[in-house]
């Protein structure tokens, strides 16, 4: 079974090598660049886990995690965000599940990813969406 990733990130090339990385692990990848379009590619590809950036343009990463948390989306989210203590108190507010501080190191993200993995058995797939 190939587990589908969506990489929620603004930046172009961070999301770009974790994608690469993420692919020769034998991942299916896709990558959205705001709020609006990671939404929409979640409606329609149902990802089995969500990597999002957490201060992507207007806050949006806070917003997509609680619309997500709203409906009970089954995917795993790992948050991708800064040092910043007000970015981290944010995301511990939200209850989000798994937080990367940047820098971090691409084993970090792949043993994340693949813990969160290890225990979902089927994809997705027919979750309830947005």
């Amino acid at each position: 079974m190939v587990f589908h990733i969506l990489i929620i990130d603004d930046q172009i090339n961070l999301p770009r090598f974790i994608a690469m990385e993420l692919r020769a692990e034998g991942y299916q990848v896709s990558i959205g660049s705001d709020e609006a379009t990671g939404l929409s590619m979640i409606r329609e590809s149902k990802p089995d886990l969500i990597v999002l950036n957490w201060e992507i343009r207007h806050s949006s990463g806070p917003n997509i995690h609680r619309r997500l948390k709203a409906i009970a989306y089954p995917a795993p989210i790992v948050i991708i965000t800064t040092n910043d203590e007000s970015s981290c108190w944010s995301a511990f507010k939200l209850e989000a599940q798994t937080r990367l501080t940047k820098p971090f190191s691409m084993n970090d993200l792949l043993k994340t990813i693949d813990y969160h993995l290890q225990y979902q058995t089927q994809p997705v797939g027919g979750a309830c969406l947005l």
